[in-house]
């Protein structure tokens, strides 16, 4: 049929023009031939016989799409493109055919990311797998990233993107893609982020704030977990615009070790949190009397009261401030370290007539120097 409307064309056959058109091909129809034919008449084209079509994708959509062709819609189709592809493009053409699509000569996709997961999900599109991929979105679901990476073998490009948003396991997902060795995902490190998380682990807070040089939005956070060092290097990050972590202040906070240093809980309680800080997990609590002591008068602090004690204090220590600690704890007070005491006899007392090795008490005392101070009480005249 070709032939014969070309001849017309060069003007060896004459009338031809607006013909109706009933094709006979049954298989492998180069869609290119079929859209020359189109264009050669104005009447119709009955193409009902065609059972497969190979071309570009460009072509085929053309036939598709076009008033002058009838009778297709359930052909399988073999996509000749060696090159990029759109991921609309490939949509497109499945929606316009019943029959399965091969696109097994692609070489990369593009669009935005929807699109192409669209695409890989769709059961009448085959032959993909190993595409490279290059993203037009600026900002994306980390899940949906992470499903565009487990599609395909090939680099997803997502150097587009200038926000994630997403849990903290699935942003931190795709960041490691783009660290691994070899990568998967390329172009990530300089977006901003957008959690949904209530509560977060802080090494995986800290882990992310690594991976970016955006601001991290961790204003749905109501509980992070996590030991006092972690969750300190955590507030430290906090930041209003660019590298860090925005939203944070009145979280809740449990911790989850078991010795801690007293000096890390008061930069917690004063520098990172307004909220509660459960520390029930802790058994032990170093650092100066002073520090301890602030701890325990705290009362963001909850779960506390039976922690032994590891005291730092050399010289000087007051024996009113360790009464003081050993009122707070029923856990055994290690002052091993301690030199020298100052306070009222009253006060030493106590201290010495609380002296046990293990249980609640104050152990390693005996050999150290007292100050003895004045207690008004006692002074006469």
């Amino acid at each position: 049929v070709d032939t014969a409307f070309d001849a017309g064309v060069a003007t060896t056959i004459t009338g031809l023009g607006a013909e109706a058109v009933t094709l006979s091909d049954t298989s492998s129809v180069a869609v290119s031939t079929l859209n020359t034919l189109d264009g050669l008449t104005t009447g119709k084209i009955d193409a009902g016989s065609v059972t497969s079509m190979t071309g570009s994708l460009s072509d085929l959509n053309d036939a598709y799409a076009s008033n002058g062709i009838t009778g297709l819609g359930n052909e399988t189709l073999s996509v000749s493109d060696t090159g990029s592809v759109s991921a609309s493009d490939l949509n497109t053409l499945d929606s316009n055919t019943t029959g399965v699509i091969t696109a097994s000569s692609v070489a990369t996709i593009t669009g935005t990311i929807a699109a192409i997961n669209s695409a890989y999900g769709s059961d009448g599109i085959s032959g993909l797998g190993d595409e490279a991929i290059t993203t037009s979105d600026t900002t994306v679901t980390a899940a949906d990233l992470n499903t565009l990476n487990n599609y395909t073998s090939g680099v997803v490009n997502a150097d587009s993107l200038t926000t994630i948003t997403g849990t903290i396991a699935d942003v931190n997902t795709a960041f490691a893609a783009d660290g691994a060795t070899p990568a998967t995902i390329s172009g990530l490190g300089d977006q901003a982020v957008t959690l949904s998380d209530t509560n977060v682990l802080a090494a995986d807070l800290n882990v992310l704030n690594g991976y970016t040089t955006g601001l991290i939005d961790g204003s749905t956070i109501a509980v992070i977990e996590g030991t006092a060092e972690a969750i300190n290097l955590v507030y430290d990050a906090k930041a209003t615009s660019a590298d860090g972590i925005n939203g944070l202040g009145n979280e809740a906070v449990t911790l989850t070790d078991t010795e801690v240093v007293a000096s890390r809980l008061i930069d917690l309680d004063v520098n990172g949190t307004s909220g509660t800080i459960d520390a029930s997990s802790v058994n032990t609590i170093t650092g100066s009397v002073s520090d301890v002591n602030s701890v325990y008068n705290s009362s963001d602090f909850t779960g506390l009261g039976a922690e032994s004690v590891t005291v730092s204090d050399t010289t000087n220590l007051t024996a009113a401030s360790l009464v003081t600690l050993n009122n707070y704890t029923t856990g055994n007070i290690n002052a091993n370290t301690v030199e020298s005491m100052t306070g009222t006899i009253a006060d030493l007392n106590t201290v010495y007539g609380a002296m046990s090795a293990t249980d609640n008490g104050i152990s390693n005392l005996g050999n150290e120097a007292l100050a003895l101070t004045l207690d008004d009480a006692s002074v006469t005249d």
